[in-house]
């Protein structure tokens, strides 16, 4: 067989996209088989099955006969962009998008390594280089400022756009809030109790969130001030939910793990949440951001905090105790500024000759 006459990325014979075809289809019977002798498929079999199928999808869409790396990232851009969606019918979280892609080159890279020609090998090698999302959205990221921090129109609707219908909307509504609304870390959140949230009042009757250990476990408290506040409000909402009283089991953890049940609805576990877990539910809610949509995760809300407050007019000083940091410099880092290209421009030139 000769190989193909012009550039491997776009153009082949009939004989060679059957012959590619044949390959991945073979790769793809290997790995979708049973991994364990049992009834059921792990997770990460189904999850492979789950990618090469929404692949399998969009290359029909597109007419697209193989998956070249100009396809891939093709189907990367619209998944990124929300053009494809779950099967929920909500936007891919950035996960979610990788665990696709990584499915892609596991199929790719094994294909390669089965077969004997030389020019199929690097082929199909070439394709499987497709880049993560993250390193494309990270890079827009710096492009734009340092860091990702919401506007509270935008951190409004992100919490808005979470079904508070069910035990697991309730939580991430719930772990969300926490974060952007009194700044504490995603490992920070994970450990609060019930009675570090809504047994901690001071003599003059303002409330706020007791965190017992932080970064090099420094203890303190985040204040909120009325019990009405809207960070109190959702945490109540989602005990209440799960049948939680402050003052009959103070030390019970308010973030639980969630299960899916039959029928798609959601039970929630004894265990508590991890940090990977929690990491996890706050990157599954794209937010809207600069008219567009993006991902975020559980520092951007940290990040957000610092950015609402000190718009607010909070001190710099009040804002490094409420964060537990131990420089103000730190705070100021969290806070971060627009990066306004105009600003920044020289204003000389050279006159070369």
């Amino acid at each position: 067989m000769n190989p193909p006459e012009t550039d491997s990325r776009l153009s082949f014979s009939p004989e060679w996209i059957a012959h590619l075809r044949q390959v991945l289809a073979q790769q793809h019977s290997r790995l979708g088989q049973l991994e364990h002798p049992t009834a059921q498929r792990s997770l990460t079999a189904r999850n492979y099955d789950s990618a090469i199928r929404a692949l399998a999808a969009y290359m029909q869409a597109q007419n697209a006969l193989l998956p070249s790396r100009s396809v891939l990232e093709a189907w990367r851009e619209d998944m990124l962009a929300g053009r494809i969606l779950s099967e929920r019918g909500t936007p891919l979280a950035l996960r979610s998008i990788n665990m696709r892609l990584a499915a892609v080159r596991k199929l790719l890279h094994n294909s390669a390594a089965e077969v004997l020609d030389v020019t199929v090998k690097l082929i199909l090698r070439d394709w499987a280089g497709v880049a993560d999302a993250k390193a494309i959205v990270q890079q827009d990221k710096l492009a734009e400022d340092y860091g990702l921090r919401l506007s509270r129109p935008e951190l409004e609707a992100l919490v808005n756009s979470i079904d508070g219908r069910t035990i697991k909307g309730l939580r991430d509504r719930a772990l969300i809030l926490v974060m952007a609304g009194a700044g504490l870390r995603v490992s920070e959140a994970v450990q609060l109790t019930l009675g570090d949230v809504f047994l901690t009042v001071n003599a003059a009757g303002h409330h706020g969130i007791r965190v017992r250990r932080g970064k090099h476990h420094k203890a303190r408290i985040v204040a909120l001030g009325s019990a009405q506040h809207p960070v109190l409000v959702t945490v109540q909402r989602y005990t209440s939910a799960l049948g939680l009283v402050a003052d009959e089991t103070p030390q019970a953890h308010v973030f639980r793990g969630v299960q899916r049940a039959p029928g798609g609805a959601y039970n929630s576990l004894p265990q508590r949440l991890s940090v990977r877990g929690a990491e996890r539910a706050v990157a599954a809610y794209p937010a809207p951001y600069r008219g567009g949509s993006v991902p975020v995760n559980a520092h951007d809300l940290r990040r957000t905090f610092a950015k609402l407050c000190k718009e607010a007019g909070m001190s710099w000083e009040a804002l490094r105790e409420q964060m537990g940091h131990s420089s103000v410099t730190i705070t100021e880092n969290y806070v971060g500024h627009e990066v306004d290209w105009a600003e920044r421009l020289p204003g000389w030139t050279l006159h070369l000759t």
